[in-house]
């Protein structure tokens, strides 16, 4: 066995600035796909509040009640600045 290092064997050698480049490139990757998670937890949470409000309406035009949701508000969009849980699918009795 030689005393060369794995980079050396494979015909180059990574230096420092090159290394610490590419660790800057995938921390800006994982910033971006992070974001993307964020926009779109936001745009769920946006379209189950607008899917809540139409079942609610057609409840009341079908059968003449209100439809009880419970507090029906609409989501707080700022308020998972730093949250990294996942998004839980609800468990409805009240689909049609």
């Amino acid at each position: 066995m030689s005393n060369k290092s794995f980079w050396e064997q494979k015909g180059g050698s990574k230096t420092s600035s090159t290394i610490t480049a590419q660790i800057a490139f995938l921390q800006g990757e994982r910033k971006g796909q992070e974001n993307l998670k964020k926009d779109l937890v936001r745009m769920i949470r946006m379209l189950e509040y607008a899917l809540k409000q139409k079942r609610a309406k057609y409840h009341k035009l079908k059968y003449g009640t209100e439809l009880n949701q419970g507090a029906m508000k609409p989501p707080s969009y700022d308020s998972d600045e730093g949250n990294e849980t996942e998004v839980q699918p609800q468990q409805n009795s009240q689909l049609m």
